[in-house]
């Protein structure tokens, strides 16, 4: 009997020693491939539909409404430094044109709570009326600093010395290029949300347009101050932004600067303008 029972004993220990050795073996760990780094390039574009296109405190299309859009591609050098270049564009309604281009280029640099957007914009004004009335370009500069998650200061510094290709109406213009302005502005994100996917912002602004020099401009004829205050309804890619405008200055001062239709239309009037903003990039559709 023994001689049946050992037999049998040593081949059940043979048989659960099988297991107990595949369970010491080493397993691998399933190889998972690094997520590709994101890619420096992107896009950015947006349409716009606005009751009145402003600038600085007067209207380009006559009081009228415009529409708008643009393009930018962007490149992220360094985790502070963006590299980018667009063109934007508007429907018009001046006397002089029925659009404007803008082509820009420039670099946007962040340092901690510190951002510096610089470069050049390029106005352009095809079909004009009168040859080279319009076209001119400017270099800018405009720092900001976010306080914290709900406030963000700023300015801008714009200017050159080639305003509307040194071509004018008034004759103290004629020979004489100088343009620039300078603005502050903030944007206050209000702590309430009327839906999770809303925000609300508050956008004042206040800047000064100036044209040349010499006494003429002294007096205060042609430069002027302007300022802005919105309200920036946002959800996702749309905004709207209700925003009133307006000036120093009227048409019984400035008859150049604002009869920009006919000689009864005040475009340096105060105005309160509707826009609206659909805004995205190619990395945010993806």
């Amino acid at each position: 009997m023994n001689k049946t029972i050992l037999p049998v004993v040593a081949a059940l220990a043979a048989f659960g020693a099988v297991p107990a050795y595949a369970a010491d073996m080493p397993v691998k760990a399933p190889v998972i491939a690094p997520a590709p780094a994101p890619s420096p390039f992107d896009v950015l574009f947006g349409v716009a539909f606005t009751s009145d296109y402003i600038l600085r405190g007067v209207s380009q299309s006559g009081h009228k409404p415009a529409v708008q859009g643009y393009f930018e591609a962007d490149y992220t050098a360094t985790d502070w430094l963006k590299l980018y270049a667009g063109v934007w564009g508007s429907s018009l309604y001046t006397g002089f044109a029925d659009a404007e281009f803008d082509i820009t280029g420039g670099a946007r640099l962040s340092f901690g709570n510190f951002g510096l957007d610089v470069g050049y914009v390029q106005y352009q004004y095809p079909g004009g009326l009168i040859n080279g009335f319009g076209s001119y370009g400017e270099f800018y500069a405009k720092p900001s600093y976010k306080f914290n998650d709900w406030l963000t200061v700023g300015a801008i510094i714009d200017g050159g010395n080639n305003f509307n290709n040194k071509v004018t109406l008034a004759p103290p213009w004629i020979g004489n290029g100088k343009a620039y302005y300078y603005s502050a502005n903030a944007v206050w994100t209000l702590p309430w949300k009327p839906a999770p996917d809303v925000t609300l912002s508050i956008n004042p602004e206040i800047g000064r347009q100036v044209y040349g020099s010499g006494p003429q401009f002294n007096l205060g004829i042609f430069s002027y101050t302007y300022w802005d205050v919105g309200l920036d309804i946002n959800w996702k890619a749309i905004t709207i932004d209700l925003r009133y405008w307006d000036t120093n200055t009227g048409l019984s001062r400035n008859p150049v600067l604002c009869a920009i239709a006919n000689s009864t239309q005040d475009a340096c009037a105060g105005k309160f303008v509707v826009t609206l903003k659909f805004d995205t990039s190619i990395s945010q559709l993806k």
